[in-house]
């Protein structure tokens, strides 16, 4: 029959024609939690990565500050070591800070990714970011030029950026490789940040991973400061 005809008598027994139903059933347990958004996981996982790059070629400026001669024109005014200590860190602290908002204002518009909340996820990044500038600073005060500096701070980056679940998913990590992933940070401020945005977590729920973000911190600052001030006075 003509095309109008048959659309016709389709519209006609629509409203009494039964639909079709449909049954979704999961078998097992699935990687992240029901309802978890396409752009989620992703985005946790790359503010992880890419506030740890952004944070590592830091090391270079601090070799080039030395080198420039910066750090000791800074020594001879009446500034403290201590005062240039905390200006070097809190710079790096910074620049690390305003990758990860970036990353997060970017993800929440334009891809509508939650991030649960708002405390809990922010004392995470407020600690990873302090994580990221204390390795620079480490990698920067034990390397000999910028060149060298430049190429472990990528490479480090990379390398704990894949092992600790910043470019995989750790759920699908074999063992003994998930285990081993939690030797670094990124592993832990990726799952403190799955169990705040994806399982509707709260500070107390991620209190081990803020201990343990804590720990590296303080450790990783502790040695480049402890360091970069033995370079400066010598």
């Amino acid at each position: 029959i003509p095309f109008d005809e048959a659309l016709a008598n389709a519209r006609a027994v629509q409203d009494r024609t039964a639909g079709v139903t449909i049954a979704v059933e999961q078998i097992g347990e699935g990687l992240f939690p029901a309802g978890t958004g396409a752009f989620s996981p992703g985005a946790q996982s790359q503010l992880v990565l890419f506030m740890f790059l952004t944070s590592m070629t830091a090391a270079t400026q601090l070799i080039l500050t030395r080198q420039l001669g910066v750090s000791r024109r800074m020594l001879a005014s009446p500034i403290r070591v201590r005062t240039i200590l905390v200006g070097e860190t809190l710079g790096r602290f910074g620049v690390a800070m305003l990758q990860g908002l970036f990353i997060i204002l970017l993800s929440s518009l334009a891809f509508g990714v939650g991030w649960g909340d708002p405390l809990a996820a922010g004392t995470i990044v407020v600690l990873f970011a302090l994580v990221g500038p204390g390795a620079a600073m480490v990698v920067g005060v034990f390397s000999n030029n910028p060149d060298q500096a430049g190429a472990l701070g990528v490479m480090a980056g990379m390398l704990l950026g894949a092992l600790g679940g910043a470019m995989v998913p750790l759920e699908i990590f074999p063992e003994p490789a998930h285990t081993i992933a939690y030797l670094t940070p990124q592993a832990w401020a990726i799952q403190g940040l799955r169990e705040v945005a994806l399982r509707g977590g709260s500070v107390v729920d991620v209190i081990q991973e803020l201990g343990v973000l804590v720990l590296y911190a303080v450790a990783l600052m502790a040695i480049g400061t402890w360091q970069f001030r033995r370079i400066l006075t010598r």
